[in-house]
């Protein structure tokens, strides 16, 4: 399965090659000769600069490669969340390890049925339950997850908006109720509301907000739903809010 990293004027800053082995970078056209200067030019795909958007690039993805791990381009590693006994820190998998990691996940995946898979949704061990360590249904992060062919999964080519892994995670539901999580690793990413470059630069200054709102159109107040506030009507009439407020509940259990 390709391991391919969607990147967006960060000819250079490219973080994630130096933590997953065997990668390629996915950028627009105009901006190939700029990534060729750092990067082998056979592990560079391009697509046309007419495809805007993080949205937009996911969906010329699936329907280019069709069966692939997507990943930002800012990963600062994978993570190991459980503890064996020992141990008494994080560890990072080497680059080859963290490669396959994620072929062996896809693997699981493929044999149970799953079309969509992904790994633990933050890098703190306290957000980790030994006791589900495999989740089958839920949230995780589009910045590192993977779609396997035959999927019906799709991304709205309308809206620029910041909302893929939130759209990815419900339409999955919605077509093929399950997916599979591996929660014992999780990848760390950088802040993307302040580093230069990347596909930030299409969401606009209101984005989180206009995205839940574009979530609940299509999926419905029951599953889309604030986190620590009293309704949700009164939450998405604010002009700003933060990514960790938004949050979905799928109708199972899984």
């Amino acid at each position: 399965m390709p391991v391919v990293i969607l990147s967006h004027k960060r000819a250079g800053k490219v973080s994630t090659v130096r933590f997953v082995a065997n990668t390629k970078i996915c950028v627009p056209e105009s901006q190939r000769a700029d990534y060729e200067q750092y990067h082998d030019a056979k592990d560079i795909i391009t697509h046309p600069d007419s495809v805007r958007g993080l949205v937009a690039k996911k969906q010329w993805l699936i329907e280019n490669v069709q069966e692939l791990f997507m990943m930002d381009d800012d990963c600062i590693g994978m993570y190991r969340i459980y503890r064996p006994m020992g141990y008494t820190r994080k560890a990072m998998p080497t680059r080859d390890k963290a490669y396959d990691i994620i072929q062996n996940t896809a693997d699981t995946a493929r044999e149970i049925g799953a079309f969509m898979f992904g790994f633990g949704s933050h890098a703190n061990p306290r957000s980790y339950n030994e006791f589900r360590p495999l989740r089958f249904g839920g949230y995780t992060p589009s910045g590192a997850a993977g779609f396997l062919k035959g999927s019906k999964l799709w991304w709205p080519k309308d809206t620029t908006l910041p909302m893929c892994d939130y759209w990815a995670c419900l339409l999955n539901a919605y077509y093929h109720r399950y997916a599979y999580y591996d929660k014992r690793f999780a990848f760390g990413f950088g802040e993307t509301f302040v580093g230069s470059g990347g596909l930030a630069e299409f969401r606009g200054s209101d984005g989180e907000t206009q995205a839940t709102r574009y979530l609940i159109k299509y999926f419905g107040n029951d599953v889309v739903v604030p986190k620590n506030t009293e309704g949700l009507r009164a939450y998405v009439t604010k002009r700003t809010m933060s990514r960790s407020a938004r949050t979905i509940k799928i109708p199972w259990r899984v």
